[in-house]
């Protein structure tokens, strides 16, 4: 989806849960606000069983374009570890943003396999990882 404008951004508590794809495009244009990054960074969304926001909102950033250094095992298991603490039995949504405008390129795809993996390590809900660059915000297509 190309650049539209953001639903207002709420408290995490007041945010409308997450039950659907739909839901979770809405939840990521408000956390996003308007469009603009400086560099790519990996967003992480800890949702209840409920849907409802569980925290803060993570980020990770100064990524490099490809993710071959990323310890995916690592990440796994600090996602574990968030997931089965207060809320136990929620669910992970990821997205990573990257500065430009350009169109999507073989680094973003890398990105997009290993989050998708380690979102199905995770066991539970596994929701589709979106991107974000300046101009637009998206569901990445199955892969």
């Amino acid at each position: 989806m190309t650049y539209d404008e953001p639903p207002p951004l709420l408290p995490p508590d007041q945010m409308p849960a997450v039950l659907t794809d739909a839901d979770l495009y809405l939840a990521w244009r408000a956390l996003m606000g308007d469009l603009g990054f400086t560099g790519r960074t990996l967003w992480l969304l800890f949702l209840r069983p409920d849907g409802r926001v569980l925290g803060p909102l993570l980020q990770i950033g100064d990524l490099p374009d490809s993710p071959h250094d990323l310890d995916a095992d690592q990440l796994v298991v600090l996602c574990r570890e968030l997931l089965e603490g207060p809320g136990a039995g929620g669910s992970l949504a990821m997205l990573v943003s990257r500065s430009g405008a350009g169109p999507w390129h073989v680094g973003d795809r890398a990105w997009a396999r290993v989050l998708t993996a380690v979102a199905e390590r995770l066991g539970g809900r596994v929701w589709p990882v979106h991107r974000a660059n300046d101009r637009e915000l998206a569901a990445v297509p199955p892969l």
